[in-house]
């Protein structure tokens, strides 16, 4: 998940595969961490392909514009899913369940 803010698009496709695989998991923490993770990858990229989607349609690439909009993703987006997904990867190292925020609610009733 953290590669996925550096790399949207190319690890968006590989966590699609992972959580293909893992999605059905008996293990309680596998099955909280793939899907909170496609969730949470899955959003950044949508805002990481809006946000270019903005700048093709509104200024194209050499204006200041898209220089605005891709500091304003990496200000405000990049933190809201980089600190959860960095206490997600700390939990998961010590052998538990971490719940995201806002995510989180719908995995701790269980399935």
């Amino acid at each position: 998940m953290l590669l996925n803010l550096l790399f949207p698009v190319l690890i968006w496709m590989l966590l699609l595969v992972y959580w293909l695989r893992h999605r059905h998991s008996d293990d309680h923490k596998t099955y909280v961490a793939i899907n909170q993770s496609f969730i949470a990858g899955s959003l950044s990229t949508t805002l990481f392909v809006f946000a270019h989607l903005l700048i093709i349609t509104v200024a194209q690439y050499k204006s200041t514009f898209a220089l605005i909009t891709f500091e304003l993703y990496f200000i405000v987006v990049v933190p809201v899913f980089l600190i959860p997904g960095l206490m997600g990867l700390i939990k998961s190292n010590a052998g538990q369940v971490y719940y995201a925020p806002l995510l989180g609610r719908r995995f701790r009733t269980g399935r």
